[in-house]
């Protein structure tokens, strides 16, 4: 799965637009990234 694919899923599942869902996978993303940076 790529994030298109991602992003497409988790706005079919939330009713969220697409935009919207994007937002919200690329938050997700950067949170983890952001943690696994500070090594927690």
């Amino acid at each position: 799965m790529n994030k298109t694919e991602l992003v497409n899923a988790v706005a079919e599942a939330t009713e969220l637009s697409k935009k919207d869902a994007a937002s919200a996978v690329d938050a997700v993303f950067n949170t983890i990234q952001n943690t696994l940076a500070k090594g927690d």
